[in-house]
C-alpha cells in the first residue's frame, strides 16, 4: 500500500434513468433498486483503503448520473467517502456530475453544504430536437432550471458539457448553443465531438460519425469560447483563468489517484488497475468482504511509461516539458511530427499546434 500523498479520489456512480445514444461509460440504466446496496459496497471498498486517509486533494464523483441519488442516498454517499477525504470543504477541488432532470433546489443545497465546490452539468446541445435524438431526458428548459438552482445554492464554479458533430446538427445550432450557454457565464466548458463506439445504442442503430463537419464546428466553437474569455487548456476543455479542472489535470500529468466503484480506475505505486464493469458483481464482492474483481492490472515501465507520459502531457495546450533523455529516445517520432507541422518544440516543451489539436490521435499514434 502506498504511503505517500495521493492527489485524486474518483467515485463512480453507475446509475442512470436511461442510456443516452452516444454513451460509452459504464452505467446501469433503470437499476435504482441497487443504489442502497451499492453505497454500502462503496463504503466497504473505501474502508479497505483507510491507510490513504488524508492524502487526497481532489474529489470527483462521476457516472452514470450521480444526481439521480435521493438526498438521503447522497448523505450516505458522503458518509461513505469522508473517512478517506476528511471534510470535503478542505479539499482543493471537489466535483460532482449532474444531469438537469435529476437536480433540484434541495439537492443543489445539499451538495453545497456537503462541501462540493464544482458542478459539471450536462447540456450537450440547446436544441430540444437534437436532445431527443441523443436520447436525453432533460430539455433546454430543464438545464436552465438546474443551472439556476446551482447559482442560487452558491456555486461559483460550473462546467457545462457540449457536443458537436451530432446527427442533424448544423453550424448555426452549435452557435446558438454557445450563445445561450455563454449568456449564463459558466466558468468552464467541455466540448466533445460525437464518437460512436461499439456497444452503444447509436452503434446498434448504425449512426455514423461526421468528422469533417465536427472539425469545422470544433474550430468555430474554440474561437467563440476564446473570445468569451474561456481559454483552451486541454484538447476538449476551456475555462476562465484559475478554473481549470485540477482533478483532471492530475490525470494528464500522470499523477496518482484512487478509483472507487464499478469500472473505477486507479493509478497507485506505478500500477494501473480498474474494477469490474459489472455493478452486481462489484456489490456482491464488496458485501461479502471479497477482493473486488479487476478488469486489468498493469505496471508500465521504461519506454511504455515514458510514452504514456508524453501522450497524456500532450493533451494540455501548454504541452509537456521533456528531459534530454526522453527527447533522444523519441527523436524519430518527434522529428516526424515536427516535419509534418503537427507539433512544435520550444526549448524542451513539446506541444501540439493549436490548429491541429483536433487531430491529436494522429500525434499520439507516434508514441504507441
Amino acid at each position: 500500500m502506498t504511503t505517500f500523498p495521493v492527489r485524486g479520489l474518483y467515485v463512480h456512480i453507475p446509475f442512470c434513468r436511461s442510456k443516452c445514444g452516444y454513451c460509452d461509460f459504464v452505467s446501469a440504466a433503470g437499476r435504482e433498486d441497487l443504489i442502497d446496496d451499492y453505497i454500502k459496497a462503496l463504503s466497504l471498498e473505501a474502508a479497505s483503503f483507510r491507510a490513504l486517509s488524508g492524502n487526497f486533494s481532489t474529489l470527483y464523483i462521476g457516472g452514470g448520473t450521480p444526481s439521480l441519488l435521493s438526498p438521503a442516498q447522497l448523505e450516505k454517499l458522503f458518509a461513505a467517502i469522508t473517512p478517506l477525504t476528511g471534510p470535503v470543504t478542505n479539499l482543493a477541488e471537489s466535483t460532482f456530475e449532474a444531469n438537469p432532470e435529476s437536480l433540484d433546489d434541495r439537492k443543489a443545497a445539499l451538495l453545497k453544504s456537503a462541501g462540493i465546490s464544482r458542478i459539471s452539468l450536462g447540456l450537450q446541445t440547446w436544441q430540444d430536437g437534437l436532445l431527443k435524438k441523443l436520447g436525453r431526458i432533460a430539455m433546454s428548459a430543464d438545464f436552465l432550471k438546474a443551472y439556476g438552482a446551482l447559482r442560487a445554492a452558491g456555486f461559483a464554479n460550473i462546467n457545462a458539457d457540449l457536443m458537436c458533430g451530432l446527427p442533424g446538427q448544423r453550424m448555426k445550432d452549435l452557435e446558438e448553443s454557445l450563445a445561450r450557454l455563454l449568456e449564463l457565464e459558466p466558468e468552464h466548458v467541455s466540448l466533445y465531438a460525437l464518437e460512436v463506439h461499439k456497444g452503444t445504442p447509436f452503434h446498434a442503430a448504425g449512426v455514423k460519425e461526421a468528422p469533417e463537419e465536427a472539425a469545422e464546428m470544433y474550430k468555430t466553437a474554440a474561437a467563440i469560447l476564446k473570445s468569451a474569455g474561456l481559454a483552451r487548456y486541454e484538447i476538449s476543455n476551456f475555462s476562465l483563468s484559475g478554473r481549470e479542472a485540477a482533478h483532471n489535470l492530475n490525470y494528464w500529468e500522470q499523477g496518482e489517484y484512487l478509483g472507487l466503484g464499478t469500472a473505477a480506475a486507479s493509478h497507485l505505486d506505478g500500477e494501473r488497475r480498474a474494477n469490474t464493469t459489472d455493478t452486481t458483481v462489484f456489490i456482491e464482492a464488496a458485501l461479502a468482504g471479497s477482493a473486488i474483481p479487476q478488469q486489468y492490472r498493469e505496471t508500465l515501465k521504461g519506454r511504455a511509461k515514458r510514452a504514456e507520459k508524453i501522450m497524456l502531457g500532450l493533451r494540455k495546450t501548454a504541452g509537456i516539458e521533456l528531459h534530454d533523455d526522453i527527447i533522444i529516445e523519441f527523436s524519430i517520432a518527434i522529428n516526424r511530427l515536427l516535419a509534418a507541422g503537427l507539433v512544435e518544440m520550444k526549448d524542451r516543451t513539446l506541444s501540439i499546434r493549436e490548429d491541429h489539436l483536433y487531430v491529436s490521435n494522429a500525434v499520439f499514434r507516434e508514441f504507441v
